[in-house]
C-alpha cells in the first residue's frame, strides 16, 4: 500500500513524515526539498504482539506501509510554475492514497505568501491542483481517443469504448468536480483505474501545528475528505526521536494519546477503509492488509498468487475467539474454527489459513 504525502513547500511534510518514519531524514531549516523520501512505516498492532506471545513464531512480520514524501508543491502562477506542479503530480498517481498535510503554524522559516496559517485556504489550493491534474490527463487523452475513431484505427472499438467513459468524466472536471461519486459499471471503473485519478482516490486531511482543525476546513472542498487528523509535527517528530524510556513521560507532558507512527497511520487505515488480517504458525505470525469488503480469494491472493488460483476452502477464526478460548488447541475444541467460501468477507482481526487444491 503506497501512501504520499501532499502538501505546499513549507507545509512541514517532512517533519510530520519524521514523525512517522523509523529513519528520520534530515533537511535544513527552511531548505527546499528536492528529492522524494521513502520508507515503509510499520502498523503497530497490539493484537499481532499477542498473537506472537501465545505461538512463540521464528518470524514476525508486521504489516506496512509504504510511504512517500515527495518536495512540497511550489508557489507561483506563471505557465512555468503550473508546468513544474503538474510535472510533480504526474509522479504521484500511482499512489493508493494521499495525505494532504497543509499548515497549521506560523513560523519566519520560509516566506511565505501568507504569514498566518490558513489550512482551508492551503487544502483548497492542493484540491484545485489535484482537479487540474486530472482534467489535463482527461483532456489529453479524449483528443487522442476522438482523433483515433475518426481516422478508424485498428483499435477504435476499444478506443470508442474507453472514449466513452472519459466523456462521462471530462464534464465533471471541466466543472471543477471529483470523481469519487462517480458511479459506473464494474467494467467501466476498471477501465478507468488505469488513468489514476486522483480525484478517484482516498485522502486523509492532516492539520500540521498545534491549534487542531478548523471546523470550516473542509466547506466547499470538490471532493470528499474522508478522514481528518491534527497533529503537532515538530512536537511529534521530537518524541520519535526519543528513546523509548523517555517516551512516556513526554507525551504525559504534553498530553499526547499516541506517538504520531500509531495515529496518523491507523488514521490512513480509516480513511482508505483498510482492514488487517493475520496468519499464525511456529514459523511466522504475520499481518496481511486487505481493503473492508475484500473476500477468502482476495485475502488468499495476498499471501500469495498461487492460493488464490488453487483457492478450496478457508480455515477462518477471529482473534478475540483464540485469546478467549486460550490457545488455538483449545479454540479448536470449542469448535470455534470454521471452513469458509471463496465468497465469505475477511473480516478485521481473522486469522486466515488457506485450503489449497493442487
Amino acid at each position: 500500500m503506497r501512501i504520499a504525502l501532499l502538501g505546499l513547500a513549507g507545509s512541514g511534510k517532512t517533519t510530520v513524515f519524521n514523525a512517522v518514519a523509523d529513519t528520520p531524514v534530515r533537511n535544513a531549516p527552511g531548505a527546499m526539498q528536492t528529492e522524494t523520501h521513502v520508507q515503509v512505516v510499520k502498523v503497530n498492532d497490539p493484537r499481532l504482539h499477542r498473537m506472537r506471545e501465545m505461538f512463540k513464531p521464528k518470524k514476525f512480520t508486521p504489516a506496512g506501509l509504504e510511504l512517500h514524501d515527495p518536495p512540497g508543491l511550489p508557489p507561483g502562477s506563471e505557465p512555468v510554475d503550473v508546468e513544474k506542479r503538474t510535472r510533480m503530480l504526474g509522479t504521484l498517481r500511482e499512489a493508493d492514497a494521499y495525505v494532504l498535510v497543509v499548515r497549521g503554524f506560523a513560523t519566519d522559516a520560509y516566506a511565505y505568501p501568507r504569514a498566518a496559517p490558513d489550512p482551508k485556504a492551503d487544502v483548497a489550493q492542493i484540491v484545485a491542483e489535484l482537479l487540474m491534474s486530472d482534467l489535463l490527463v482527461a483532456q489529453g487523452r479524449v483528443e487522442r481517443l476522438r482523433e483515433n475513431v475518426k481516422k478508424r484505427a485498428k483499435s477504435m472499438e476499444q478506443d470508442a469504448r474507453e472514449l466513452a467513459i472519459l466523456e462521462k468524466v471530462l464534464p465533471r472536471l471541466e466543472a471543477g468536480q471529483g470523481l469519487q461519486d462517480l458511479e459506473m459499471v464494474a467494467e467501466d471503473a476498471r477501465r478507468l483505474r488505469g488513468f489514476q485519478f486522483f480525484s478517484r482516490k482516498p485522502y486523509l486531511l492532516l492539520v500540521n501545528g498545534p491549534s487542531g482543525i478548523p471546523a470550516d476546513v473542509c466547506d466547499g472542498l470538490a471532493m470528499p475528505i474522508s478522514e481528518r487528523l491534527a497533529l503537532d509535527g515538530m512536537l511529534a517528530a521530537e518524541l520519535a526521536a526519543m528513546s523509548p524510556e523517555d517516551r512516556p513521560a513526554f507525551m504525559a507532558e504534553f498530553g499526547m494519546e499516541a506517538p504520531a507512527s500509531e495515529s496518523v497511520v491507523h488514521a490512513i487505515y480509516r480513511a482508505v477503509g483498510l482492514r488487517s488480517f493475520f496468519t499464525v504458525g511456529e514459523d511466522e505470525v504475520r499481518a496481511w492488509t486487505i481493503h473492508a469488503g475484500d473476500d477468502a480469494v482476495t485475502a488468499a491472493g495476498k499471501i500469495h498468487s498461487d492460493l488464490a488460483k488453487s483457492f478450496v476452502r478457508a480455515e477462518v477464526f477471529s482473534y478475540d475467539d483464540i485469546v478467549g478460548a486460550g490457545g488455538l488447541k483449545e479454540l479448536k475444541a470449542k469448535n470455534l474454527l470454521r471452513l469458509e467460501p471463496k465468497d465469505y468477507v475477511v473480516k478485521d482481526g481473522d486469522i486466515v489459513h488457506i485450503r489449497a487444491g493442487a
